[in-house]
């Protein structure tokens, strides 16, 4: 489960109320400018300067990769013109004619267009420019690797490396250091990092394992991916992925 942060926008009168199941597609968009702007200052201005209820988008996925839920999905979006009754609007931080987008950003539009293709039965993801005469969102935007589900991950995201592996690779500088080192390893960088300490001072460093629990709870948070990928994730942490699997299933019904 994707963890969406809720924003309790407050929207006007000026919006039209759709049933779900009218839900067929998902049409991708960019904010069109480099600065950095938060999901409330698009829902301003979309409500003051441009006359629509609030924010056009459904969602909005910011450069770090955080994912903000925009208009609710019961509302008929404000984003494609003549293609918004049946359709879920994303839109992305940035400008990508200008930008390249990020790893981390690409993987969260990848997860959340997945998790809404499951939800909501949807067979059809375009570009904005596909539907109306419009650049967005962007000559630089990765829309056919996120259309066609071929994105191209951190390798710590799917890896099935050991993590002595893994920490030879982090000796050798693939993976940076610092933040930029734990953003890319993820929820595996206390143990990689433990195993890196042990082989470079010569002593092991104890990494406190966490429950079956704790690890269930951020499966549902969506820290540990979806499919194949969370299975192999999990086994390479040392976790059981059929336990965990289990609880999070009861959590979720």
């Amino acid at each position: 489960m994707l963890n969406i942060i809720e924003t309790n926008l407050q929207f006007n009168g000026n919006k039209t109320i759709r049933d779900l199941s009218t839900i067929k597609r998902i049409i991708l968009h960019h904010s069109g400018v480099s600065v950095l702007q938060t999901v409330e200052t698009i829902h301003n201005y979309h409500k003051n300067s441009r006359g629509y209820a609030g924010i056009g988008y459904h969602f909005y996925v910011r450069k770090d990769g955080n994912i903000y839920r925009g208009r609710p999905l019961e509302y008929v979006g404000a984003h494609a013109y003549n293609h918004n009754a049946d359709s879920i609007g994303i839109c992305a931080e940035g400008d990508f004619n200008l930008e390249t987008m990020s790893d981390v950003q690409k993987n969260a539009i990848m997860e959340l267009v997945e998790y809404l293709r499951g939800v909501y039965n949807i067979s059809s993801v375009q570009g904005h420019k596909e539907v109306c005469a419009t650049s967005c969102p962007g000559a630089n935007f990765p829309l056919s690797e996120i259309v066609n589900g071929t994105i191209t991950k951190n390798e710590t995201v799917q890896t099935t490396k050991s993590i002595d592996e893994i920490a030879q690779e982090v000796i050798n500088g693939k993976y940076g250091v610092g933040e930029a080192r734990k953003q890319s390893l993820g929820s595996l960088y206390n143990e990689v990092q433990a195993k890196v300490n042990e082989i470079l001072l010569g002593k092991k460093t104890t990494v406190a394992k966490k429950s079956n629990e704790e690890i269930a709870n951020e499966v549902i948070a969506g820290k540990w991916g979806n499919g194949q990928d969370r299975k192999a994730k999990l086994a390479t942490a040392g976790y059981d992925y059929n336990a965990i699997q289990k609880i999070v299933n009861q959590k979720l019904r």
